[in-house]
């Protein structure tokens, strides 16, 4: 049996068990994707858009579809995860293997005409507003990944924001993923629904901590796995005038795989702008796809990539401007170390009602080394004659004449090292507007880099001011 007949198998053992079940309209919708899903298949070489991103490491580990903790022993995770919050009165939603974990949430009051729950609990207290936007611009016919996400909900995030609405604070939600007998596959989704002039600011945070023996056992297992699978999927709705910023970190175990899929439709003067961090995994394929559906809507992406020897990271990226004056904007950096491999894929279509429309997208890579790999393509097709576009891409290395100015002044080799790569990628982190967000995501990007140098990481957070005592 291959990877996709279990998947398939999967998913026909496990329907009449997925929340919601209950809802002949959610049914109906499942049995759709998993038909696409069955159509298409799994993605392979002779795909263009996977052609430098092989997933044979997926189709070989048999993966169990995740299920829902239920020891006394994943409390003792509640410490190390509240702990990475960023304020006490935040809204953080917590997630073990895709489920949410509602003692370890932060539930603070939240403002008129905001709905903010679990996917599950949604399901049970606003089924209508989730049928009326589940599924209306992801694209399941083309995108397996996503098509098996629809088949396989679970649980996620809910998110609906009224006319006028705002939350002060970030909404976090933070999903973790756990060691265990056998690597698990999770599917959560997140449906983000922003009414006219509704603003909020929203983090994706990944990560993987240690797993832990049942309750009633006496002994650790001896055998672990953290080869888990994130497939997860993103819908946002931003009608007149609203604006989201979304940040996206993602620190997984370097033996896990992440697959996400994100899915942006902007109406009028709409306002979308996205920071995307790519730290972990040992294959995390990022999928963007954009419509600026109404005038003068715009989007701003900006990225950074961090891989070392074994990873592989993919962005694929795809914003359509379909309607006059709408703005977009793509910077994405990435450092590869060792054999790391790095993809990027940036299209902007301008369709022919789109006059008057400005995108601009640039990539720039930066390779440690001679065994590293950085396939980049930065695509524009324009079917207008009134627009401003451009488009780039630089694969390089350090600069010798400012590493050696700095050793000699006196500045070790490694140290040199590390602050001309933090240079690099400060003028992304520098576009987070909000301070505690951007000392909140520095931090596990300067671990990185260090490590990518063998460098100590509390020498470079001195030398940036940066206090991790202050998160």
């Amino acid at each position: 049996m291959n990877a996709c007949e279990r998947l398939l198998e999967d998913y026909t053992r496990s329907k009449e068990h997925l929340p919601g079940s209950s809802l002949p309209w959610l049914n109906a919708f499942r049995e759709s994707a998993i038909e696409n899903f069955a159509a298409q298949g799994l993605p392979g070489p002779r795909d263009e858009n996977w052609k430098y991103t092989p997933i044979k490491q997926l189709q070989r580990v048999d993966y169990k579809l995740a299920q829902q903790l239920a020891t006394a022993s994943i409390d003792s995770l509640a410490e190390q995860i509240l702990s990475k919050q960023l304020c006490p009165d935040e809204h953080c939603l917590v997630f073990i293997n895709g489920f949410y974990k509602n003692s370890l949430s932060t539930h603070a009051p939240l403002p008129e005409g905001i709905i903010l729950n679990s996917f599950s609990q949604a399901l049970q207290h606003h089924p209508q507003l989730i049928a009326a936007e589940l599924g209306k611009i992801a694209n399941d016919q083309e995108l397996p990944f996503s098509a098996l996400n629809s088949a396989m909900i679970s649980d996620g995030v809910f998110l609906w924001a009224a006319e006028n609405s705002s939350i002060k604070h970030p909404i976090h939600c933070l999903f973790v993923s756990t060691t265990s007998e056998q690597p698990v596959i999770c599917h959560p989704r997140l449906l983000l629904i922003l009414k006219e002039h509704a603003q909020l600011t929203l983090i994706e945070h990944y990560i993987d901590l240690p797993g832990y023996p049942d309750a009633n056992s006496t002994e650790t297992p001896l055998t672990k796995s953290d080869r888990n699978l994130l497939n997860v999927v993103t819908e946002i709705q931003l009608s007149p005038g609203a604006q989201l910023n979304h940040y996206k970190l993602q620190y997984q175990s370097v033996n896990s795989s992440h697959i996400a899929t994100m899915y942006i439709q902007q109406q009028r003067a709409s306002s979308f702008t996205s920071h995307s961090y790519s730290l972990g995994a040992a294959l995390a394929r990022n999928d963007i796809q954009i419509k600026l559906s109404a005038d003068h809507a715009q989007c701003s992406l900006n990225g950074v990539y961090v891989v070392d020897a074994g990873q592989h990271v993919d962005y694929h990226t795809k914003i359509e401007h379909l309607a006059p004056a709408c703005n977009s904007r793509q910077i994405y950096k990435g450092v590869v170390q060792g054999h790391a491999r790095a993809v990027f894929n940036g299209k902007v279509v301008i369709h022919p009602a789109a006059q008057q429309s400005n995108a601009r997208q640039l990539n720039k890579n930066l390779l440690l080394g001679e065994q590293g790999e950085v396939d980049t393509k930065p695509e524009l097709q324009i079917y207008a004659d009134d627009v401003q576009c451009s488009h780039g891409a630089t694969v390089g290395q350090l600069d010798t004449q400012a590493l050696f100015y700095l050793r000699s002044r006196g500045i070790s080799k490694k140290d040199a090292q590390a602050w001309l790569i933090y240079g690099f990628v400060s003028e992304q982190l520098e576009r987070i507007d909000n301070p505690l967000l951007r000392k909140f995501i520095e931090l596990p990007v300067i671990t990185q880099l260090n490590q990518l140098v063998s460098n100590d990481a509390s020498n470079l957070q001195q030398f940036f001011a940066i206090d991790s005592g202050e998160l």
